[in-house]
């Protein structure tokens, strides 16, 4: 049975009476939505109405807000929302859900979501990041913090002057939930009074640092889709694009004429990304994509077009990457060796040299791996040395200056763990060789045998990861830092 419009329940969590709606087919999957901070559950009324079809969909009033009890305790920390969350999914009797949070919602959000993986199917953080513009959150607080009481229509007013997005009558529907009468007849907020007071000695958010707030978004490991109002002035998108790379599995998208309250500002487009992103994860085809790639059915046909040309196997890369550790691990102690023999070589030659050698030194045999196949790779490695450029090796070769053996050797190691984790039969004589590099012993010993393992050594790793990643369809993250206010409310 799918409901029309919705019902109103109430539920004990704690000491606290703790205020919902529900919507949908209550035995279809449960969508859990949180608002941000002032409103209330009925921010997702307009989303609410067009997924009811196919979910169930529950908007809980948060403490202190809506038609929810005050924490008397004066206790509002992300620690106490997220707690609330927990008792309030075994009370419903819930065991894994969509979780949608808004601004202050959102924040809630993740940290239930790095808590309690194993309950949230997937996550929806609309216009919330690690980091939020300073001018976005002093003009809430501002609103948030005018005129205590007022009459009904004054709100109205004072609301669509905040937001000129909305129509009057949609405000005014918005504001008779987010206001109740007084004894004089006027009308005030229903959240917290104390919210409005400079020095109301209320515990709120959470004291995680800016570099900590990155963190916990990072630690976010279900699939999430981060939803930005293009007008929005809290979420910036600089921020918003750099969460959405450092997420495990994030994705990107901008919904056009919305601030800061997308749900409402504009439902529609709000609503199909959100059914796009769990369409996608019903079909199991849920993968990162940035705002404005191709939608996944013409993806699909790029792919399927992708897989029919020639390629090589990951398999084959995997190989590849070995036999470039290899030849980083040992380049030290082989030109060492044959320093006086390619004193008068120019770089391309010596990198040749280096990745046949690296080459011949792999074992004859290694159980569950094509020798051969690598032997084959590295010799081709050797070729498109000798191919590049002067002109290319020149604008490398300051960028490789930086490159010392020790990352060189965290470079073997890391493929070698991804060896390891892909067929578990990593030789270990392979591991022994990468472990011998020694930094300190080449500093004192070798100068132009280290100068000369730098470059070439990061020359090789550069066309190895380079040609991984054309296959893969991986693109390198660059990290932005911008100078922005943590909001932690």
């Amino acid at each position: 049975m799918v409901t029309t419009g919705y019902l109103e329940h109430d539920a004990s969590v704690g000491n606290l009476k703790l205020h919902y709606q529900e919507w949908g087919n209550p035995g279809a999957p449960a969508i859990v939505m949180l608002h941000g901070f002032g409103v209330s559950g009925h921010m997702f009324d307009e989303f609410a109405e067009r997924m009811q079809d196919r979910y169930r969909l529950i908007a809980l009033d948060q403490r202190g807000h809506g038609d929810s009890d005050w924490a008397s305790d004066g206790d509002y920390t992300r620690q106490a929302f997220v707690d609330d969350l927990e008792g309030f999914r075994q009370t419903l009797g819930l065991d894994r859900f969509i979780l949608i949070g808004h601004s202050m919602g959102g924040l809630n959000s993740v940290a239930y979501a790095v808590q309690h993986r194993e309950h949230v199917r997937a996550l929806v953080l609309v216009d919330v990041g690690p980091e939020s513009a300073k001018e976005g959150v002093d003009n809430i607080v501002r609103f948030t913090r005018g005129p205590d009481e007022l009459e009904f229509e004054e709100f109205v007013e004072m609301a669509h002057r905040f937001n000129q997005r909305r129509s009057i009558e949609n405000i005014r529907e918005r504001m008779r939930h987010r206001l109740r009468p007084t004894e004089n007849g006027k009308y005030t907020w229903k959240f917290d009074r104390r919210f409005r007071e400079q020095d109301n000695g209320l515990r709120i958010g959470s004291e995680l640092s800016n570099d900590q707030m990155w963190q916990l978004f990072r630690s976010v490991a279900v699939p999430t889709l981060l939803v930005r109002g293009s007008e929005s002035d809290v979420l910036t998108a600089d921020v918003a694009e750099r969460a959405a790379r450092e997420m495990e599995r994030a994705r990107l998208v901008v919904v056009p004429g919305a601030g800061h309250s997308v749900p409402g500002d504009n439902p529609d487009d709000f609503t199909q990304a959100v059914r796009d992103f769990l369409g996608d994860l019903d079909q199991g085809l849920f993968a990162p994509a940035a705002a404005g790639e191709p939608p996944p059915l013409q993806q699909l046909v790029e792919d399927h077009e992708a897989a029919r040309r020639p390629r090589i196997g990951v398999g084959s890369l995997v190989l590849a990457g070995v036999g470039a550790a290899l030849a980083i691990a040992g380049i030290g102690v082989l030109l060492r060796r044959q320093r006086s023999q390619r004193r008068n070589q120019g770089l391309r030659g010596k990198a040749r040299a280096v990745a046949e050698t690296a080459a011949d030194r792999i074992p004859a045999k290694v159980p569950g791996i094509d020798l051969e196949q690598a032997r084959r790779r590295a010799a081709e490695l050797a070729g498109e040395l000798s191919a590049a450029s002067r002109d290319s090796v020149a604008r490398a070769r300051q960028t490789l200056q930086e490159i010392d053996v020790e990352r060189a050797r965290q470079a073997a190691n890391d493929v070698l763990r991804a060896l390891g984790e892909t067929t578990r039969q990593t030789p270990e004589r392979v591991r022994q060789t990468a472990g011998r590099v020694d930094r300190d012993e080449l500093r004192r010993k070798g100068s132009l045998a280290a100068r000369t393992s730098r470059r070439a050594g990061g020359v090789a790793l550069g066309l190895a990861l380079a040609g991984a990643s054309r296959m893969l369809g991986q693109r390198p993250k660059r990290k932005k830092r911008r100078g922005l206010l943590a909001w932690r409310s």
